[in-house]
């Protein structure tokens, strides 16, 4: 009886002992990454690095300094028409993606923003929700300017 008191008790510890380091896995993905991945690396590159001339960077991006709600714009409207990034001119086109859920969007904006924005919050699944709206019908965004008109119409 003594002996298998503490063949349960082992096999109990090395139950938590695999729990724990399976959680300190360094391949585990980040919260996002994993829509980010799926959505945009092909495009952007799986550390965020571009691809020129037609697809820009999201790492060291002046874009993203706009803030969540103008990357939330760019991803559920779309853009097209040459942009100037990190010094580079950048002719490609990113198709509106609508068909993401706001769920995947806002997880993929997390990471985004963590891995290479600087964005106090995390933005809501209902912003996002109400960024839809106002996109919802439009051509993609037309540059720089298409989206800060964009930017001054949602402003309250």
């Amino acid at each position: 009886m003594t002996r298998f008191r503490y063949c349960s008790r082992t096999a109990a510890l090395i139950v938590v002992l695999l729990l724990v380091g399976c959680s300190n896995d360094p391949d585990a993905l980040a919260p996002g990454q994993e829509p980010y991945l799926r959505y945009c690396a092909s495009c952007h590159g799986n550390q965020g690095e571009g691809k020129a001339p037609a697809f820009p960077p999201l790492a060291g991006s002046e874009w993203l300094e706009m803030g969540s709600d103008a990357v939330a714009l760019i991803i559920l409207g779309g853009l097209r028409g040459e942009i100037q990034v990190a010094g580079q001119t950048y002719r490609g086109y990113m198709p509106p993606m609508r068909h993401l859920s706001d769920q995947d969007i806002t997880g993929l904006m997390g990471y985004i923003g963590g891995e290479w924005g600087d964005w106090p919050t995390p933005i809501a699944q209902e912003r996002v929700a109400e960024l839809r709206q106002a996109v919802g019908g439009r051509q993609p965004i037309q540059g720089l300017e298409g989206l800060q008109s964009l930017l001054n119409e949602l402003q309250p």
